[in-house]
Formats: C-alpha cells, structure tokens, sequence
C-alpha cells in the first residue's frame, strides 16, 4: 500500500515528533511505502491535501484535531480515505471516532476498511466534532496559549481560570426551522460525543445519523456552573435543569456577534447556520460508539 502522511510538528507542543517516527516504523513494518508531507501551516496542509483528493486512496495524518479538521475540509466528498494517528492535545476526533491513542493500534487503523461520518456544514467550512460559542470559546483560547501544558488537562485548567468571567449571550436559535429566543453560558453543535480534551458534551451524538445535538447550557449562576462542569466528562451534565439539548438537521444562530470554533479552529462568527452534512467522509478503521 502507498499512503501519504501529514504531520503537523506544532502538534501537543512537539509531542508529535515523537509520535511520528514511531508511527513511520510501524506503518513500514506493515508494508506501507510512506511519501512524508511536512507542510508549513495549516493553510498548506489543506491546500496539499486538497490536490490529492479523489487522486490517491489514502491520506494519513498524524496530529491533533487541528490536523483532523484540516483533512476533513480538503478530503469532504471525495473518495480518498482518512487514517487518523492521533498525536494532538485533546484528540476528541480520534476519542469520538473509537480511534486507539495506542500508535500500532492507529496505524493498523489507519489502514483498514472506511467508514464513512457526517460532517457539520457551515456553509464555507466543515468539521469533525464540535461546533462551539460563549465560555467554551475562552476557554478554547486560553488552553491555545498554555504551550508548556501537554495534556487534555490544559482545557480543565483554562476552564478553572475562565470561570470568574462567566457570561451569558442572547440570541436567536432557529432549530429545523422554528425560532427560539436563548440566552446561554455556552452552545454546542455536536456531532460527536467530545470536545475540549475529553468532555462528553453531546453523550447522544452519533456521527452517521444525519442529525446534529444543539446543547444549550445557561443562563446559571456561577456556582451552578461550576458545580456542572465535572459533570460534562460523563455526560451527567445532560440532565441538568439549567442544559437543554435538541437533535436537528439544521440550526441556525442569529441577533448575536457571538464567535466559533469547530474542532478547536475559527469557524466564523453569528449570524451563522450549521447543517448536518451526510455520510461525507471516509475514515480509515472508525468505530463511533
């Protein structure tokens, strides 16, 4: 087999390149001819990719959900096949994707049959995971600037750190066509079951059921809020009477300025709709819960 493989040297502040050479004499073990990319910015990265859509049969990468979100948006729609080597800070695509954080266990992953995912659709842009605004936005900034933190942790402690500036944002949220008017802490438009380094956000997202979880969180009181956060790693958070969640194929965000981010990237700014965009990517080896 003849794979192209990515790899992103920013990943978990240099973890990857550990990563790589083990995932490199694995993948040879296997019988892989390897053509290593090493790009020099996200931008690259997808522009590269992108070239090799429905050109080859398989695109590696290993990296985090950076990377993850960049492969999606140059391979969405076409026939070549994802493998994932998850080597980033959170690696919630890999976690919701059933993709082993075990480098011989990815590799062997990345080289087996495809399942093919939904993607979130915001029109310009596509992602794996989460689409997300209000305090998880801080906290997804702050965890960026933690460079000497290598771990998931980062975003447990961003949230810690953010938590006295909680705020609540109104606005518009139109669900499968019909209008509510939502003031909230945060709002997240899943996919997949994981953001933020492990919080199981949407414990009833599926990422090959057409349909998207709006979790809405807010407005609470600060403590309420920090007494729901522990919550989020098991999912218990859902039942929370201050958390309502909706499954829908499309949402849009309106009478707000609110930012986003999807897959821990920029992915625009309201007024704002998110589709569900069906079946739109193969990944090599994925076994969604």
């Amino acid at each position: 087999m003849h794979a192209h493989l990515f790899f992103n040297p920013a990943a978990a502040s240099g973890n990857a390149a550990m990563r790589l050479g083990a995932a490199l004499a694995h993948l040879r073990t296997l019988g892989v001819h390897v053509e290593l990319h090493r790009p020099g910015s996200a931008a690259d990265a997808r522009s590269e990719m992108r070239a090799l859509a429905g050109h080859v049969e398989r695109v590696l990468v290993v990296g985090g959900d950076g990377m993850v979100h960049q492969a999606a948006n140059a391979l969405v729609g076409s026939s070549t096949i994802l493998g994932i080597i998850a080597a980033g800070t959170g690696n919630d695509a890999a976690a919701s994707l059933g993709l082993s954080d075990d480098i011989d266990e990815a590799c062997a992953a990345a080289l087996r049959d495809p399942v093919r995912i939904d993607l979130i659709d915001s029109g310009t842009e596509v992602a794996v995971t989460v689409a997300t605004s209000g305090f998880s936005v801080a906290v997804n900034d702050r965890a960026n600037e933690m460079q000497r933190v290598k771990s998931g942790l980062k975003y447990t402690l961003s949230s810690l750190i953010e938590l006295p500036k909680l705020a609540s944002g109104a606005c518009t949220m139109t669900l499968d066509g019909v209008e509510h008017q939502v003031e909230a802490n945060l709002i997240a438009v899943a996919n997949t079951q994981y953001f933020g380094g492990g919080m199981k956000i949407a414990p009833d997202a599926r990422v090959d059921d057409g349909l998207l979880d709006v979790v809405v969180v807010g407005p609470t009181p600060r403590i309420a809020f920090a007494a729901i956060l522990p919550t989020v790693f098991s999912g218990r958070h859902i039942t929370s009477r201050y958390v309502k969640s909706h499954r829908v194929a499309r949402v849009e965000f309106s009478n707000s300025d609110a930012t986003w981010r999807a897959d821990g990237e920029e992915f625009g700014s309201s007024p704002v709709s998110f589709s569900v965009r069906p079946k739109a990517l193969a990944v090599a080896g994925a076994n969604p819960a």
